[in-house]
Order: structure tokens, then C-alpha cells, then sequence
């Protein structure tokens, strides 16, 4: 059998990868590489080898090249052969800051052997990436997240992937159709209303609002997935600059397109890539599900049974990460997920969180001190190397770094055991993870923290199997700028009790 690789260039990692995907699935005789792929002897299984990510196609007997799942799935993202693509099926419904790529998350889980009638868990699982990725294989799985925006664009991707996609197009022509022909004025009373006439230009908010509940009064099973394609423009149109992380008034001009036309786009755009995925994949109904719980506490949720997972895989917050909750709040109030004024103190929840709310920066700096978290000797003694190491130059924000990087490791230690409580023994857990630094008194500090997490998991009741380093992946569109530029895939293996 003949694998060819895709046209598109490779990072050294992804042919690691692929190798990888090989003896797992396959678990050939014998592997060779060529000039245009890899030529593998017995035994052969061409209905794995179509699960395989970094192969567009598959030859025996010299016969014609049929493509690959993978292949045939991003096809018509727009991109090209000669570059990779991320935005096929229902990846491309809404942008998420640190969103895990597809083709890594679908790699994973050729590596670790996952099967139809196994679970698997993302406790990190943001907006989904992986619980799709598992859906296409046949593969339940549950996601976790304290943002409720996540989980509900979690869910909202996998509901698309069981609507046809011309459902979802009728669907959305019917909603226009009523917001269009709407002359009444939205009532926007409350603090809800007042937080988002205070974003938003009072030309295009009446429309935005008429096609929310134009959407929900439908009633119909598409409407989560068509909110979220509304949510995902609404930056564009609103009074925040759109291109930055941060909360920052808009200095760029508005679109020249309505709203509701660009939304009419939008909407065809995903139903496109959706229908193509469904010709390759079918409608797929499924049971996966996203639960808005925090990881940390997912073995405690009536809906999670401890020691039933077959697998877990996710990409983690980094330590001082961006503000994920206030960078989409937006999102959060429009679809009535949060109220405004309880914006900051999630945040502040997060792993990985730069907000301090209901905690003192004393009372932060006696944790560390005392390590009341438990953690290695290790990464207690960074921390306190790190405090020692500031001074009067360092500003405000620099000062608590120490303190919040304790913070992550903490949080991060109580994932990796609850991860484990839910996980059944010898589970493989794949986790990527993303370095960062930090500069204080005028030194800069690597932060390794695939090295880091995995000391701390070790001392959770996880083997330290392997650090992959990977070349970053590119990352497009609105983080671009904001993506981390080291990462490691970390592989642990569950622990018998």
C-alpha cells in the first residue's frame, strides 16, 4: 500500500505525526518512505488507512489513488491543495481564541487507537474542535468548559453536523425573511439591553436583534447553529475594534454590508463546507455533548462517571493567557449567557486567568509561599525564583506574574486530577501545550510548561510518557497575533489505581 502525502508543505512534526498514525492504526510489517508518501507492507486495512490525517490518498496494487477522509473533507475550504486547511465541516462556524487544530486533534486520536464504542474526554474542550473530530469517526465524547459561549458553540457544532445542510439554509432564509420584514423596534430594557446599546451603533443594532428573535421564535432544531454564525459577526459590527484581543474602541471603519446580508454570507459559507462534509461523512447524529462545568470539578457532575474514559485529549490554556471571557463578552451577553456584570469574575475563574477577583495579591503571594497547592518542589521553586527576581522596574502587571503562574500550575494540578479520577486505568491523555515567557527586572524567563505540566501530572496519578516538540502550527484570522509561538504535544498515561 502507497500513501501520498498532501501538497501542501509540512512542519517536521506533522510527518512525526504521520508515522505515528501509521504503526497505531496499521501496524505495519514495514514502513518506507518516498519521494510522494510511504509505502507500508502487511497487513493491510484500507478502511483504516482512510482515517489517516497528513495522507491525501491511498494506492494498492497500482491501482488509482482513492482519497482519504481527510482529503476529501478539505477539499473545498477555499484554501487550495497547497495549503493546509482547518475550517472544513463545522470547524469554520464561529472564531475561538487558542482553537485546537483539527488535523492534530484527529491525529491524536488515530494515535491513541480510539474506537467507535470508546469515550473520550476534552476537559478543555472550548468550542469543540475535538468532539467533532471525534464525531466524524464514530467516536462519542464529552467536552468540558466554564465559558458558557464554548460549550454552547460546542454544541451548536455538533447539532449541525445531524441537520442537512440545506435544512439549515431554508432555516436561515426563513429567519431573514421575518427580520427583514420586522418593523417593530426590539425592546432592549434592562442591563442587558443597556450593556449592548452601549456597544453597538443604534443603526445596526435593531437589526441584530430582530434577527435573534426571528431565530429563536422558529423554535427549530438549527437555531443554536445559526446564533452562532449571527455571534461571530458581531464584532465587526460593534463599537469594539474588531481585530484586537483586547477591549479597545473601534478606530477602523464599519462594513459597507449590512449585517443581514453579511450574515445571508456567512450563512451560506458554512452551509457549503458543511454540505461537502456531509457527502463524505453522511448526516451524522451524535451523542456527544459539551457540559459547562469546570474541569476541575467534572468528576463531581451527576452526568460524569468516574473511571469511564477511554481516552482524553485537549489543548490547555497557557499560563497569564488572554482574556478569553472579556475578549467575547459581546457574544455572552447577546446571547443571554451572562450577565454583563458577572463578566470580570469569570474570568477570573479561568485556568490560566490574568484576573484577580476575590482574592488579595497577599493572599495569592502566602499560596505560593506556603505552597498550599501541594505542588512538586519543582515548580514551587520557579515560582519563588520568579518573585525573587522582581523588582521596583517591574510594573503592576509584572509583579503578580509569579503569583498567577503559581495560580495556573495549581489549577492545572486539580485538572489533571479530576481528569483522572474520570479516566479508566492505562488511558492515554494527549495534551497540547503551549510555552510562553516572562521579563522581569529586565531578564527574560522561559516558561517551559510542557515540563512543567508534566511534572505536576506525574504527582497526580499520570505517567509522563513522551514530549512531542512541535513546530507552531499558523494560526489565522483574529488571533493570529496572540498565539503562543513554542508548543509540545504532552502524552501521560493514566496510572492503575
Amino acid at each position: 500500500m502507497q500513501l501520498t502525502w498532501h501538497r501542501y508543505k509540512y512542519y517536521p512534526y506533522e510527518r512525526d505525526l504521520a508515522q505515528r498514525e501509521i504503526q497505531s492504526l496499521l501496524a505495519p510489517e514495514s514502513v518506507r518512505e518516498i519521494d510522494s508518501g510511504i509505502f507500508i507492507e502487511r497487513p493491510i486495512d484500507s478502511a483504516l488507512a482512510q482515517r489517516l490525517v497528513y495522507f491525501s490518498g491511498i494506492t494498492e496494487g497500482g491501482a488509482t489513488i482513492v482519497p482519504t477522509q481527510q482529503s476529501l473533507l478539505e477539499r473545498v475550504n477555499g484554501n487550495g491543495l497547497n495549503r493546509q486547511s482547518t475550517r472544513y465541516s463545522a470547524h469554520g462556524l464561529h472564531e475561538y481564541k487558542g482553537k485546537f487544530n483539527p488535523q492534530v486533534a484527529k491525529a491524536l486520536l488515530n494515535i491513541f487507537d480510539a474506537r467507535p464504542g470508546q469515550l473520550a474526554l476534552d476537559p478543555f474542550c472550548g468550542s469543540g474542535t475535538s468532539l467533532v473530530e471525534c464525531s466524524h469517526l464514530g467516536i462519542e465524547s464529552v467536552g468540558t468548559d466554564i465559558n458558557p459561549l464554548a460549550v454552547f458553540l460546542a454544541n451548536a457544532k455538533l447539532q449541525s453536523l445531524g441537520i442537512p445542510a440545506e435544512r439549515l439554509l431554508s432555516d436561515a432564509a426563513s429567519s431573514l425573511d421575518r427580520a427583514r420584514r420586522s418593523r417593530s423596534t426590539p425592546k432592549m430594557d434592562g442591563e442587558r439591553g443597556d450593556y449592548l446599546q452601549s456597544w453597538f451603533p443604534a443603526e445596526y443594532l435593531p437589526d441584530i436583534e430582530r434577527l435573534r428573535l426571528a431565530i429563536e421564535s422558529a423554535g427549530e432544531r438549527s437555531a443554536p447553529v445559526l446564533l452562532a454564525i449571527a455571534s461571530n459577526l458581531l464584532r465587526d459590527y460593534s463599537l469594539q475594534e474588531p481585530t484586537d484581543l483586547r477591549i479597545r474602541r473601534r478606530m477602523s471603519p464599519f462594513p459597507t454590508t449590512s449585517f443581514l446580508d453579511a450574515y445571508e454570507e456567512a450563512v451560506r459559507i458554512f452551509c457549503v463546507r458543511l454540505s461537502d462534509a456531509q457527502q463524505t461523512l453522511g448526516v451524522k447524529e451524535t451523542q456527544s455533548k459539551a457540559i459547562h462545568v469546570d474541569c476541575k470539578r467534572a468528576a463531581d457532575h451527576l452526568s460524569l462517571q468516574p473511571g469511564s474514559f477511554d481516552l482524553a485529549l485537549t489543548s490547555p490554556p497557557y499560563a497569564t493567557a488572554l482574556p478569553y471571557i472579556d475578549t467575547q463578552r459581546l457574544s455572552l451577553v447577546w446571547l443571554g449567557l451572562i450577565p454583563p456584570d458577572e463578566i470580570l469574575s469569570l474570568e477570573a475563574q479561568l485556568v490560566g486567568s490574568r484576573e484577580i477577583r476575590g482574592q488579595s495579591k497577599n493572599v495569592l503571594l502566602d499560596s505560593l509561599e506556603a505552597n498550599e497547592a501541594g505542588l512538586p518542589a519543582n515548580e514551587t521553586d520557579f515560582c519563588i525564583r520568579l518573585q525573587n527576581a522582581l523588582s521596583d522596574k517591574d510594573g503592576f502587571r509584572r509583579q503578580v506574574v509569579p503569583r498567577l503562574l503559581y495560580r495556573y500550575f495549581a489549577g492545572m494540578a486539580e485538572a489533571f486530577t479530576a481528569v483522572r479520577r474520570l479516566a479508566k486505568p492505562n488511558a492515554p491523555f494527549g495534551l497540547i501545550v503551549g510555552g510562553n515567557h516572562t521579563v522581569l527586572s529586565g531578564t527574560r524567563f522561559d516558561i517551559d510548561t510542557p515540563q512543567h505540566l508534566a511534572s505536576i501530572a506525574a504527582a497526580r496519578g499520570w505517567h509522563h510518557v513522551e514530549t512531542v516538540p512541535l513546530q507552531t502550527y499558523r494560526r489565522y484570522g483574529l488571533h493570529v497575533n496572540n498565539a503562543t509561538s513554542t508548543e509540545a504535544l504532552l502524552i501521560l498515561r493514566a496510572k492503575p489505581e
